[in-house]
């Protein structure tokens, strides 16, 4: 037991170690206690994944994550009443376990599935319907949102005037669902955004963000849940069986191992003083280690390497440690990317005969320092009526 406790399992770690770089004069903060107080600080701002390339003084064309202080507060209190609790339970639930019956439906019925495939379509149908774009056509509508983010390695995917991907996602996707609500608003991001007198440019931009956030990252936390449910079988018996608050835990702790974005910047623009890491002066970029923070033991207690559904939460303070960020730009999403995951894992593993067939493989977004995973086959027994 103790061997399974301190066994460094993880999978994503060695591809982190080799891909993320930071430049010479870059502090790189990995003590939990310090990265929470600067991601939480009034005296930073938000830098990396292409900050440099915005002009946030053109606030209505500037999506919420490029933005910060009262700009940044304004426009996110426009979006939060879709992530609470609440919103959850009533109007996204039941739209998350209908779309995943019928994708398993479907893997059912030919007993094989790409289970990246299968969680990115649930990912995209469920912030669809958050946002408010027309997702009659699932699988076209996955498949220009992935062309947004696939290409050259380095790009950064905020670029509306120049990317014929993005430009084909605004004009087929995006457009059409604005004009729709300004005729007639409904209760999604979009609606509301209108109401707030965001540009259309401004909408786009922070749809793409969606796509990042609400889609891409969730498909990675369902399939590299699944990885280690399937391959420990004590922890799957404990997801079964555990109920609701075991699941959401178990989710939380792999989360904490294997953080989806690796890294995340600010420029300081005051002076910061920490406990841990002592001065650090205006001007100085800081790369958060969401790696090394979620391994803290100030705040994970033991075994830092192990998942364990009844860890302390410790000093950490929401979910997944700091898988999610912290502060003012914290993911909005986190508790429905959780649930997302939970509702669909709890389905997916009642399949009579589901199994991993292969394992999925690692690539690396390199604009956001996260990691993808890729041609994830799962098997099943047929359901009766189905085809081989």
């Amino acid at each position: 037991m103790e061997t399974e406790l301190t066994e460094d399992r993880r999978k994503s770690a060695a591809l982190a170690r080799e891909m993320v770089r930071v430049g010479r004069a870059t502090r790189v903060i990995g003590d939990y206690q310090a990265a929470r107080e600067i991601l939480r600080s009034s005296k930073v701002r938000q830098a990396g994944a292409g900050t440099r390339e915005i002009d946030t003084t053109k606030t209505d064309e500037v999506g919420i994550f490029y933005l910060d202080g009262e700009e940044h507060r304004r426009k996110r209190a426009t979006i939060a009443r879709y992530f609470t609790l609440r919103a959850i339970e009533t109007r996204f639930r039941a739209i998350i376990e209908a779309t995943s019956e019928r994708l398993l439906a479907e893997l059912r019925a030919t007993g094989r599935g790409q289970l990246d495939a299968i969680g990115f379509r649930l990912a995209v149908a469920v912030a669809a319907e958050v946002i408010g774009l027309d997702h009659s056509d699932l699988d076209g509508l996955a498949a220009r949102v992935e062309g947004t983010l696939t290409g050259p390695n380095d790009r950064v995917p905020v670029r509306p005037n120049d990317d014929p991907a993005i430009i084909a996602f605004f004009e087929t996707d995006v457009a059409p669902a604005i004009a729709a609500r300004r005729a007639a608003r409904e209760e999604d991001v979009i609606s509301r955004l209108i109401d707030d007198g965001w540009s259309d440019r401004a909408i786009l931009t922070e749809v793409l963000g969606y796509a990042i956030a609400g889609m891409l990252t969730t498909r990675e936390l369902i399939v590299m849940a699944a990885w280690y449910l399937f391959e420990q079988p004590a922890l799957r018996a404990r997801f079964e069986t555990g109920g609701e608050q075991a699941q959401f835990a178990i989710l939380e702790e792999i989360l904490r191992l294997e953080p989806i974005v690796a890294v995340v910047a600010r420029e300081l623009v005051e002076d910061i003083d920490t406990p841990a890491c002592g001065h650090i002066p205006a001007g100085t970029l800081v790369a958060i280690d969401i790696r090394a923070a979620n391994l803290d033991e100030a705040a994970t207690g033991a075994c830092p390497h192990a998942v364990l559904a009844d860890r302390p939460p410790g000093t950490a303070a929401g979910t997944g440690y700091m898988s999610f960020g912290d502060g003012n730009h914290r993911c909005p999403g986190a508790q429905l990317a959780l649930h997302e995951a939970r509702l669909f894992l709890e389905k997916l593993l009642a399949i009579p005969g589901i199994r991993m067939a292969r394992e999925p493989s690692l690539d690396w977004f390199r604009p956001v320092y996260s990691y993808e995973l890729h041609d994830a086959v799962i098997a099943c027994d047929v359901a009766q009526g189905g085809n081989h």
